[in-house]
């Protein structure tokens, strides 16, 4: 660590200061030399490395994901600084009581590197466009027309026949009238999958890695139960747990486990029934509890074959965390036929997990693939 940072780290990162954890194994690495001068860049008068964040909720703009370090540390400090000066010994017990004070301390800090990147950037910003991957792995293109209807400031609605539709609706009315059926999915049901068919090698106590951990219940969280310590669920999982160091680690228990799993469709189906009672600890982990993703994924498993199920559970267990998002909106089939779809509509841009997963797919996963987007007209393409 760069003496740089000693100050901010003493002050607010004490617990991080002994140990450092290795990304892809998730161990514990005992820190011995502390604080070194001239370690990063800056100090040694060299160009800073970028390390953006991929773009979730909340934080999609270019600045917020390049800049996330200095924003936390600038808004950490300023915060601080504020809490005490009102009295407060305990940070997070000033940010749970004022925490219009924190957004707008964190509103005014992004402002301002907003500003500093203008006139004297950090960083420069390196990101494959979206045409470049749809043209580099050859995904087809369909264009659709849609009226667009403002709903609010954040969301625009596709007018047609006097409804309104989200732009993934809208698509799959469009593939719903030329005789296709249509699931919605987006990335969850594939959460449900890999924990419903993965529990029992992940959960196996046999593993000198897996420990007792403890999370607040997803479905006490869905009914805005939140902080109660009778929804605490404890459960096994490995410390390495999604990373790339467990697959490799567990490699051959991993190949004994699809050994043992169905290769024909029914059997994977009685096992999807079977298993989801056991399974609920991790999907809950995963966020992929709620009824309506169950029977979603279960309906995957009717729609794909059973060897495309399974490659992509195989997928999934190389690293879960880097390939868990960027899943399609929608499974798009009909007799003998199937293919996922992306819809956009006419300024959303894929995001990096997104394109990460194109490039994934037609590498590892060659699944059927097609990009939907639907540009503004002044009326619809089909009726």
């Amino acid at each position: 660590m760069c003496s740089c940072d000693e100050i901010f780290g003493r002050r607010f990162l004490p617990h991080q200061l002994n140990t450092a954890k290795e990304p892809n194994t998730q161990r514990r690495i005992p820190v011995t030399l502390g604080f070194q001068e001239y370690i990063c860049n800056a100090c040694r008068g060299l160009p800073e490395e970028a390390h953006p964040k991929t773009p979730h909720y909340g934080s999609t703009s270019k600045i917020v994901r390049y800049y996330w370090r200095e924003i936390y540390f600038e808004k950490t400090t300023r915060f601080n600084d504020w809490a005490e000066q009102q009295g407060y010994t305990k940070e997070y017990i000033a940010k749970q009581e004022h925490p219009d004070v924190y957004k707008s301390i964190e509103r005014e800090v992004i402002e301002e590197f907003k500003a500093l990147h203008e006139t004297r950037p950090k960083y420069t910003y390196h990101e494959e466009s979206q045409n470049d991957v749809l043209t580099k792995n050859h995904v087809e293109i369909i264009r659709l027309d849609g009226v667009y209807v403002k709903q609010d400031e954040r969301r625009a609605l596709i007018l047609d026949q006097g409804q309104t539709y989200t732009a993934e609706e809208y698509a799959a009315r469009y593939f719903e009238q030329r005789g296709y059926n249509v699931l919605f999915t987006e990335s969850v049901p594939f959460h449900v999958l890999f924990g419903v068919f993965m529990w029992m090698l992940i959960q196996d106590i046999s593993d000198p890695k897996v420990r007792i951990v403890g999370f607040g219940s997803r479905t006490a969280f869905d009914q805005g139960i939140r902080n109660d310590p009778s929804t605490l669920i404890l459960t096994h999982l490995p410390e390495d747990f999604g990373t790339s160091g467990y697959y490799e680690r567990r490699c051959s228990a991993i190949d004994e486990h699809f050994q043992r799993l169905p290769v024909d469709t029914p059997e994977l189906l009685w096992t999807f029934d079977y298993w989801t009672l056991p399974s609920s600890d991790l999907c809950q982990y995963l966020w992929a509890h709620r009824p309506e993703d169950v029977a979603r994924a279960r309906k995957i498993i009717e729609i794909l074959p059973a060897e495309i199920v399974r490659n992509i559970l195989k997928y999934l267990i190389q690293s879960y965390w880097e390939r868990y998002l960027g899943w399609p909106d929608l499974l798009v089939y009909a007799p003998g036929e199937y293919f996922f779809a992306e819809v956009k509509s006419s300024k959303d841009q894929l995001s990096e997990f997104q394109k990460h997963w194109i490039y994934d797919n037609t590498a590892e996963l060659h699944l059927p693939f097609k990009l939907v987007k639907i540009h503004k007209s002044i009326a619809p393409i089909f009726t």
